[in-house]
């Protein structure tokens, strides 16, 4: 009967101002306590109530592949995450009450902004608007980078914090507004529309980021330490939240800890990442899975486990970090071209306007901005960047360059043997959906269908949808003109791995399986593993993204659970209402159940 009643549900911080001037704003902004000492931002004005169940509980685990996730849960150094999950019952991923996706895949780029930016809108970069960790914004003439990667300021991530930066750069609905009930975030980048945003103390997480950013944290374990602190202090925030403001209909329990922690591990970071998991995450899952067992919820609760990208172990030295320098590594080469690079800070001075070329990285993928210089031919002058850049006089100049300098070295060594493959496209005027992105092969642009048919790629998974996804849309000019990929993968030694930051110990980005394999679990105490495999396959089909996080979360939100009477005193309890609501357990229109398992927003 359970089952017959699923089936047919379709289902990085720097303080932007002196300590006077961020007195000023906290003393004048609903926020003080925000900026102060970390806990609860209310988002939106007019709050949602209370609601009973089914809720839904998404823990966001940063960086954790899907292998290394999978290996901590089976360890049996990870009881909660074990316990929730069940016995295994067989390899299709199912657990004695939970559903684990085998084959589940993230966005490109493989990173972090980006990929929780589609997680919790449903919609691919071009038209989230937010496509990575950092980005250059052509109109505007404006370099974001809320998790910096080539640039060491830190204020767009003190930004997205205290500000909303990432929400404001979005283009698509959240899911929070999708959904439309009572919603919080913790932590997350993500999180407009939500009821309310919990986080830890800016000031500190300045500090955190700004040593991040620098590659100052090393082997040393006190250093390290930050990110546990970082993930440990934000659960408790959470659940005051919860006891102030009663239960929310839908959670997000975001961890950066796992990500900031493997990039820096000094040996062994895929290792590294599952011991963390471990030792770290699964404790505080377990504190968040007792709360909600204590107000007497957790079997009327959805739980969601999702992560943006997996990890891959690099050489943390000058040779394979390519670097942000304007002297050496790709803005060498596009100065030798002819371009006036792009100062790599977050707000060149008003003396440095004059750029004719920008770059924005992503790990394994390096952006590549470029003007059209008819519009600023000379030093001084600054760009027309409304204007795209003409394609045979612009873009193909530094096309062909890239190609011949990952051949030769000739301008910057390190640029030697580092790129597997570039691509470009050609420009369209401003307002037009942009083009997919094709493959320089050293002759000519090829369609990525027809360059694989050529030069079978499987280690670059699903390579041409991927990249469409990517490169096709309203805002895909944010992507860039160029895009350079690196040579990454498990499936090459070590010292053939490259990547566009300053060095670090591992690094993601790429649609290699090891950044790209991510876990996607459905579980729940009330439903068999069998039942919840069903749904997920309804929403999201055989080949699951992260994309599908938002049309999954709300289908679950519109499915049953059993109900049982809420202690009159728990966070959950509606006033005035410890009852069930019946419209909660009456059928459900499957149309409205059954969000589209492809986002409309998502070209095919």
């Amino acid at each position: 009967m359970r089952s017959n009643r699923i089936t047919v549900i379709l289902v990085r911080l720097a303080l932007a101002a002196t300590g006077a001037a961020i007195f000023t704003l906290a003393a004048c902004t609903p926020a003080t306590k925000l900026l102060f000492s970390g806990g609860e931002k209310q988002v939106k004005q007019h709050l949602r109530p209370v609601e009973p169940g089914p809720y839904v509980l998404v823990f966001g685990f940063d960086g954790a592949g899907y292998d290394q996730l999978m290996e901590a849960i089976h360890s049996g150094s990870a009881p909660n995450l074990h316990e929730l999950l069940g016995k295994k019952v067989d390899d299709r991923g199912v657990y004695t009450h939970a559903y684990s996706a085998p084959n589940a895949l993230t966005i490109l780029p493989s990173t972090t902004v980006a990929a929780w930016s589609s997680i919790f809108t449903g919609a691919t970069p071009p038209y989230t608007g937010v496509p990575g960790n950092e980005w250059f914004v052509r109109e505007e003439m404006r370099f974001y980078a809320p998790a910096p990667v080539s640039v060491d300021e830190t204020d767009d991530t003190y930004a997205a914090v205290t500000d909303d930066l990432v929400g404001k750069a979005l283009m698509t609905p959240t899911l929070f507004k999708q959904a439309g009930v009572k919603s919080a975030v913790s932590l997350n980048y993500v999180y407009r529309s939500a009821d309310y945003y919990t986080t830890v103390d800016p000031t500190s997480m300045v500090s955190i980021m700004g040593e991040f950013v620098k590659g100052a944290v090393g082997a040393d374990d006190d250093k390290k330490n930050i990110y546990v602190k970082l993930d440990q202090d934000s659960v408790p925030k959470m659940l005051d939240s919860i006891e102030d403001h009663g239960m929310p209909k839908l959670q997000v329990c975001y961890f950066p800890g796992i990500d900031l922690y493997t990039h820096v591990a000094a040996s062994e970071p895929l290792k590294t990442e599952v011991s963390y998991i471990e030792r770290i995450t699964d404790p505080l899952v377990g504190q968040v899975l007792d709360a909600y067992k204590s107000y007497g919820i957790l079997d009327q609760t959805y739980i969601v486990i999702i992560a943006d990208h997996g990890h891959t172990p690099v050489l943390r030295d000058p040779e394979h970090a390519l670097g942000a320098e304007p002297d050496s590594g790709p803005a060498a080469v596009v100065k030798k071209v002819g371009f006036r690079p792009r100062k790599f800070v977050l707000k060149p001075g008003p003396d440095e306007q004059d750029y004719q070329s920008a770059m924005a990285y992503q790990g394994a993928i390096s952006y590549v901005y470029l003007a059209n210089r008819s519009t600023c031919p000379n030093p001084g002058q600054t760009c027309n960047w409304k204007k795209p850049p003409r394609f045979e006089q612009d873009v193909m100049p530094v096309v062909r360059a890239m190609y011949k300098e990952n051949l030769t070295g000739k301008f910057t060594p390190r640029m030697k043997g580092a790129l597997d493959l570039i691509f470009a496209r050609r420009t369209v005027k401003p307002g037009q959906d942009t083009l997919p992105y094709e493959i320089y092969d050293g002759e000519r642009l090829v369609k990525i269908s027809d360059y694989l048919d050529e030069h079978p790629r499987p280690d670059l998974i699903d390579l041409d949808r991927r990249m469409r996804w990517l490169s096709v849309g309203p805002y895909g000019n944010r992507v860039g003109d160029v895009l350079l990929l690196t040579k990454s993968g498990l499936n090459r030694p070590i010292n053939k791995r490259f990547y566009f930051s300053g060095p670090y110990n591992s690094w993601h980005g790429s649609p290699s399986m090891q950044d790209s394999h991510i876990p996607l679990i459905v579980a729940s105490q009330s439903h068999s593993g069998e039942e919840l495999k069903e749904l997920v396959d309804h929403v999201a089909g055989d080949k699951p993204t992260e994309l599908d996080l938002t049309p999954i979360v709300r289908a679950l939100l519109l499915t049953p659970v059993p109900q049982h009477t809420v202690p009159a005193d728990s966070p959950a309890a509606t006033p005035g209402n410890t009852s069930p609501n019946p419209a909660e357990a009456a059928p459900v229109n499957p149309a409205v159940a059954s969000p589209s398992a492809t986002p409309a927003a998502t070209p095919q």
